[in-house]
């Protein structure tokens, strides 16, 4: 017994000395995602610290409404023009400082070229890492739109197409939408009632996390040990061509149905859309792919403007991870600020 409780011992003091060597070097990993009942998952509001997304690693800072953004009020000032993005990984860009992401240089960008004469342009970042479209429709309806936004910018990467399928996505636990014999689209929200899902909204689950936020030996075996609650990836990446069979035709109906839904949405709620095309990497730099064609065609559709990324970003500017390098994000808030900003002003 006595031996026991001298290894005992030994180890608690090996686990101190541990938390204390960590907490003077200024490391901090918590948990940055939770379960959500109506989302699938979302950020953990008012959290910052190291996080690492598929072997990218970056330091994240979590706002207190519960995205990667700076505080923001939820009252629109005056003489404020305001712009919501909603987007995935590309958008969240958990690799790069906040500074470097796309949104945040854009604000500037736009306030510059005088994009809105006589209006403080204020950009604020709703993207969520693995999000689909059907994800952002239900954001864009239930936290979004309270920010009373003038102008969306949506976000769409050809994955997206594959995670709005419930066959084809490779996480499940996500709300999903499916048509009906009207081609209108119906959410499908019965993956909170999954057990997997019950499981992980479980107050033990939600007790750890609050528990290992205060232990940063704790936060640095979960990060070695890559366990999250949350996957926030997509599936296999997309094709590149047309749709090889029903499935994925019928996934890419579902996802110009959602983006005609939110299209009608934001503009009942006094907003206009704008898509912003993001291009795999393996097609970056090239010409107008499938995926390009086909949403420039919906945009004609539904009158609403399509800035597709395609022969702005290079194969280089892409992390093994798929998420974009510092110089991919400011390659793309250049591209964006020239589609947005008045001709006069990019002559300038």
């Amino acid at each position: 017994m006595k031996r026991a409780a001298l290894g005992a011992v030994a180890v608690l003091g090996a686990l101190l000395l541990l938390e204390l060597a960590l907490r003077a070097a200024g490391y901090s990993a918590p948990q940055l995602y939770q379960l959500d009942p109506q989302l699938g998952w979302s950020l953990r509001a008012a959290k910052h610290g190291w996080r690492s997304y598929h072997g990218d690693r970056g330091y994240a800072i979590i706002n207190a409404a519960g995205f990667r953004d700076g505080d923001r009020t939820l009252d629109k000032p005056d003489p404020v023009y305001r712009i919501a993005v909603l987007g995935d990984e590309y958008s969240e860009a958990a690799p790069v400082a906040l500074r470097d992401t796309w949104w945040w240089q854009l604000e500037a960008k736009l306030q510059y070229c005088g994009f809105r004469p006589g209006k403080l342009v204020e950009v604020l970042n709703f993207g969520v890492a693995g999000y689909s479209t059907a994800q952002e429709l239900v954001l864009l309806q239930t936290r979004v739109m309270r920010y009373a936004p003038d102008l969306v910018l949506l976000q769409v990467a050809p994955d997206d197409v594959i995670d709005n399928s419930s066959v084809l996505a490779a996480n499940k636990l996500r709300p999903f939408y499916f048509l009906d014999a009207h081609a209108v689209p119906r959410i499908d929200d019965s993956f909170s009632s999954l057990p997997e899902f019950e499981r992980g909204m479980q107050t033990r689950y939600r007790l750890a996390a609050e528990i290992g936020d205060h232990i940063r030996a704790f936060q640095l075996v979960r990060e070695l040990a890559r366990q999250t609650f949350i996957a926030p990836a997509h599936a296999a990446p997309a094709p590149l061509g047309p749709p090889s069979d029903a499935l994925h035709e019928e996934a890419w109906r579902v996802t110009e149905a959602l983006i005609a839904r939110i299209n009608d949405y934001a503009r009942r709620n006094g907003a206009e859309l704008r898509l912003v095309v993001v291009p795999p990497a393996r097609q970056a730099g090239g010409e107008m792919s499938y995926a390009d064609q086909r949403l420039a065609a919906l945009g004609r559709r539904l009158q609403v403007p399509v800035v597709a990324l395609g022969a702005d970003l290079r194969s280089t500017y892409y992390r093994p991870s798929g998420a974009w390098t510092v110089e991919g994000q400011r390659a793309a808030a250049a591209a964006v600020a020239r589609r947005l900003c008045p001709a006069t002003a990019q002559a300038g």
